[in-house]
This record gives C-alpha cells, structure tokens and sequence, in this order.
C-alpha cells in the first residue's frame, strides 16, 4: 500500500467516524430514531450555506447519487460530496431550498426543492425546481434520486416506500 492509499483510506475512515457521531448525536437529541423529516430538511439547509460537511454527514459511505440525466451520478458519500461541491460552485449567489419534506414510511422520503444562482460569466439567472427522494437504510442515506417532474418523483417515491414495506 502506497503512503498516498495509506492517507486516503485513513481520510475515509475519518470521515466515517465523523458522521458516526453526527447521527450519534441528533438521534441523542431526540427519540432512539431519528426524525428523517428533520434530518432532511437540515441538509438542504446545510448545503444553502455551504456547509458540505454537514450535508454529507449522514450519507452511508457507499451512497449512491442517481439523477435523471444520468450525467450528475455519483458513487460513494465522498464522490456525492464533490458533485455537490462542484455544482454550486458554477453559481454566483447559489441557493437552495426545500419546500416539502415528507417521509413516506419504510426509510423513503420525499422532497421537492427550489434552486436559482447565475452561472459564472452569464447575465442570466438558473432557477429550478425539482424533486429528491431518499431512500434510508440502517439510520444512514443508501441512495437520493433527482428528478425534476415532481409528480412523477412523488409516484417513484411512494412506489418504493410500499415496496419496501
């Protein structure tokens, strides 16, 4: 093993640890389980500021970021992060914002948010809405879908949540 294999798993780890004691800690603030709802809502609110360590924190390490345009997919908590990271940083005056959180039951939840910045170089203002549906399993995210006609998302999200009941 090289020294450069040596850190990067060491970095990985570390960052495992850390969102270990993240969920540790809002699930000691509330009940044995945590509120997905909540947990949901405060990534969006993480990533509206910046803060991507917050944001991936509970990601399981081998996450999986799966959009429509199968363009913007990413493996693995550390690989969403940067696909995440890279996104907002096109944007001048960034945003992003939840509008609806819904937790469908059997580790599903559904969202649907609201996005606008301007690209760098442009006069021009992206404003976007869409949708995102988390799927949890044992207390961390396993896979967020995107998806930008919500009603179908709603559908997909739902559809999943009864599959996994």
């Amino acid at each position: 093993m090289t020294s450069d294999t040596a850190r990067s798993d060491s970095r990985r780890v570390a960052r495992a640890h850390r969102r270990a004691r993240y969920l540790r800690a809002v699930m000691s603030k509330q009940s044995a389980t945590p509120d997905l709802v909540e947990v949901v809502t405060g990534l969006f609110e993480a990533a509206d500021r910046g803060d991507w360590e917050a944001m991936i924190a509970p990601y399981a390490p081998d996450a999986i970021w799966e959009s429509e345009d199968g363009i913007t997919n990413a493996a693995g908590a550390s690989r969403v992060r940067g696909l995440l990271e890279e996104w907002a940083a096109v944007f001048e005056g960034f945003t992003i914002k939840v509008e609806t959180v819904v937790d469908l039951g059997n580790g599903v939840v559904f969202s649907v948010y609201r996005q606008e910045g301007r690209p760098l170089g442009s006069t021009g203002v992206l404003k976007e809405r869409g949708a995102m549906i988390y799927e949890w399993v044992d207390g961390m995210i396993a896979r967020v879908i995107v998806r930008q006609d919500n009603e179908e998302a709603r559908a997909l999200a739902e559809r999943l949540a009864e599959a996994r009941g």
